[in-house]
């Protein structure tokens, strides 16, 4: 059986400001105790593309990572979250485990997407037809073609820690040419893939575990 917890993280701001956040096909469950100690819960969306979040410094957040194309009912699990006035990480396992839960059908899809250089090669692979893939998928929200662009895009600002120049590193992944990887980039991270490699901190939120 599949966990439905891809990774639990916990974070403490230490310094206040505007934090970018790359999108990654995951959703995450966040509890997020401000500097007053108030404790808020709340369930991060499934991005289109790269965003900000304000921090205040001082606050803590705990977090738990769902799995690509995990399904629950927000407002059921949140207010099952309200239930608990101070829930330890036992408490919200075992809410987790009752309210979220993973399709093993729509986990083998997602996969064969982030390994495919295509929908069609993709399709192939699972056996299955586009419009099969696309029904399948609907649960999640988006649409295969989605999947494919995230994991191309993720998979080249992943391979800007090595010193592969960008000409090259952009077939080695599948664009076209450079600048088609950079149009990827900024509609994913808002940043180019040269303003990125300038960014070791952003590298590294993308290196965390995620879709593809």
């Amino acid at each position: 059986m599949i966990p439905v917890i891809l990774e639990a993280w916990q974070a403490t701001t230490a310094a206040s400001g505007a934090f970018w956040v790359p999108p990654d096909g995951c959703r995450d469950l966040i509890i997020h105790t401000r500097s007053s100690g108030q404790r808020v819960a709340l369930i991060a969306p499934l991005a289109d593309q790269a965003y900000t979040v304000e921090g205040v410094v001082g606050e803590r957040y705990l977090g738990y990572r769902f799995q690509p194309g995990a399904q629950f009912d927000e407002s059921r699990l949140l207010r099952a979250l309200q239930l608990q006035r101070n829930p330890d990480a036992v408490d919200l396992n075992a809410i987790i485990g009752e309210e979220v839960r993973l399709d093993a059908r729509i986990h083998e899809a997602l996969q064969g997407l982030a390994a495919s250089s295509s929908v069609a090669v993709a399709c192939r692979q699972l056996g299955v037809g586009e419009r099969t893939l696309q029904r399948l998928l609907t649960p999640t929200g988006r649409h295969p073609a989605y999947w494919i662009a995230l994991a191309r895009a993720r998979r080249a600002a992943r391979a800007l820690f090595s010193a592969t120049p960008l000409t090259a590193l952009a077939c080695d992944v599948g664009y076209a040419d450079q600048a088609h990887m950079t149009r990827a980039f900024q509609r994913w991270f808002q940043h180019t893939p040269g303003q990125l490699r300038n960014q070791p901190t952003w590298l590294g939120l993308l290196s965390a575990p995620a879709f593809a």
